[in-house]
């Protein structure tokens, strides 16, 4: 069925460090060993993290043809979104089972558009509208997460994606916002993975890129989706070029191939770079606990309280680009015992509270947080998950 693409093989990442693989992991020995180690984390492939999931059983890219082929997917050329490129991403809407036939078929007109790389579907949210899809997968027990059904169910479902891709399909460098961690499971096909300290940044010229210019006298750390977003990087571990990016010489990937049935860990803020070796189907999740929920709270009220600030007009952008950004998620309110667990309050936060649209750790820990209401902040949904 999918003889229309051809497979690739693994691509050698020079001082490339293999990613752990690790079973029978406790949610107390990966938070030790993997979620805060070192200070900033390390990544692991956890192997029996899906056995008796159903999906493992069902998933196809037939099923979901059959079953949901009425829903509307949006698929991109490139992902994530960067404002400014010189070649702009390409966007196009159409049905899931429209989507499926472009997996299938060799000249499906979709491919006649594409400009070098294969459009990705990597934007569905099913667990928000298909509550019979929730009982084929389950909740990881390997890792605390602290975005629980209830009042965090709509942000929980949210968080909770399903990409499709042929081969090729690419997530490029960068490291999700709201310093959410983040888990990936392999449900169908291989996909490989390179990953980078959060503590490497500089290394990896974050921030910078080919739109740089434009953003002088801003900063490395602009804003998030502006083309010096500090949350991305242009470096391309799989064809570096180090006379563009010299500082990459210096940084240490790590590295996993996900066959099916594996689970990648990625720790809140590390770099990530994905590219798809086969027709795959992949089920991301973000998501906080006890080791990041002040981070989230606290970038949750900067990235809102911004908003409440006068903003510049956007200059026009084209409709593919427009029709790119999802809706943003409605402000989230962490139960109590989830906000219990986060920690103690960190220096600096309390200059947030001061900002409007700003909410206090009270506020959050009560369910009264409104976070600037629904402000619709696309960039940053663009760089959350792959």
């Amino acid at each position: 069925v999918m003889a229309a693409w051809d497979t690739l093989p693994p691509f050698s990442v020079p001082g490339a460090i293999p990613i752990r693989r690790r079973s029978g992991l406790s949610p107390e020995q990966t938070h030790i060993e993997h979620v805060v180690a070192g200070g900033e984390g390390l990544p692991c492939v956890v192997t029996d993290a899906t056995v008796g999931w159903r999906a493992r059983e069902l998933w196809s890219f037939e099923f979901f043809s059959r079953e949901y082929g009425d829903d509307q997917l949006i698929a991109n050329d490139k992902a994530p979104l960067r404002r400014g490129e010189s070649t702009p991403m390409q966007t196009v809407r159409l049905p899931l089972r429209e989507y499926v036939k472009y997996l299938t078929v060799r000249d499906h007109w979709l491919s006649q558009r594409e400009h070098g790389t294969p459009f990705y579907g990597n934007s569905w949210t099913p667990f928000l509208t298909h509550e019979a899809m929730r009982d084929h997968v389950g909740r990881m027990s390997f890792v605390e997460d602290l975005v629980e059904d209830g009042p965090l169910g709509v942000l929980s479902r949210k968080l909770t994606k399903v990409f499709f891709g042929p081969p090729a399909t690419v997530t490029r460098l960068h490291h999700d916002t709201y310093s959410l961690h983040a888990w990936l499971s392999q449900v169908r096909g291989r996909k490989q993975f390179v990953l980078y300290p959060k503590s490497q940044a500089h290394l990896l010229h974050a921030g910078e890129g080919e739109c740089a210019g434009e953003c002088a006298g801003e900063g490395a750390g602009a804003g998030e989706g502006t083309c010096c977003d500090a949350a991305q990087s242009w470096f391309d571990p799989t064809a570096p070029d180090y006379r563009r990016f010299p500082r990459a010489r210096r940084a240490t990937p790590h590295v996993a191939v996900l066959e099916e049935g594996d689970t990648l860990f990625c720790p809140a803020g590390w770099f990530h770079y994905a590219i798809a070796l086969s027709p795959s189907i992949t089920l991301m999740r973000n998501f906080f606990n006890s080791a990041n929920a002040d981070r989230f709270v606290e970038g949750w009220n900067a990235a809102h309280s911004l908003q409440t600030q006068p903003q510049p007009q956007p200059q026009p952008r084209s409709q593919t680009e427009t029709q790119s950004v999802p809706t943003y998620a409605t402000p989230p309110r962490p139960s109590p015992a989830a906000l219990e667990k986060g920690g103690h309050r960190r220096e600096g936060q309390a200059a947030h509270h001061q900002r409007r649209g700003a909410c206090s750790r009270q506020q959050w820990r009560y369910g009264r947080c409104r976070g600037g209401g629904t402000s619709h902040n696309p960039s940053c949904e663009s760089s959350l998950g792959l």
